[in-house]
């Protein structure tokens, strides 16, 4: 949970002093910095809000939770790998059980799409939130979209080969 609040804390400032400053090459007195052209203003995104979510999947992840994590994901990912496919490759054969996820960068790319880039033990992953009719949403990036793309059978398959399956 430090981790997160570190985060959140780093992000507020980011945006801070994005909103604070003067963009390079333009001076601040005169007409011409009366107003910014859209391409030099900070991105306005609530980040507290989407890392909410964020943090959220990751305990549900940590926690076991299956459903409850895949129900957090954007409807395209959804639809990419179906809820079964991921609770049963999960509840199977889990990567790390009990592990927590440490966010290593946080980057605000649109009003409506957070990149981030996280660390569980010594894996590392890209991950994105998706804001959908209002709502932050969780995108596991396609690398985990890959992984359950042949069904869960294969997924379980796949880590016990490597080595990744508790039992």
């Amino acid at each position: 949970m430090r981790s997160i609040a570190g985060v959140l804390v780093g992000v507020a400032a980011l945006v801070l002093v994005a909103g604070c400053t003067t963009p390079p090459g333009r001076d601040t007195v005169g007409p011409s910095a009366a107003a910014p052209t859209p391409s030099q203003s900070p991105i306005q995104v609530n980040v507290a809000d989407a890392l909410a979510v964020a943090q959220q999947e990751f305990s549900l992840i940590a926690g076991g939770d299956w459903t409850g994590a895949w129900q957090l994901w954007t409807e395209e990912a959804q639809k990419s790998v179906p809820e079964e496919v991921f609770v049963d490759a999960n509840e199977t054969c889990p990567v790390q059980p009990g592990v927590e996820f440490e966010l290593q960068e946080v980057t605000p790319v649109s009003e409506t799409a957070v990149d981030l880039t996280w660390r569980r033990d010594d894996r590392v992953g890209n991950s994105s939130l998706r804001l959908e009719d209002d709502t932050w949403r969780f995108d596991p990036g396609g690398g985990m979209l890959v992984e359950y793309a042949s069904g869960a059978d294969e997924t379980i398959e796949a880590r016990r080969a490597a080595g990744d399956c508790p039992s």
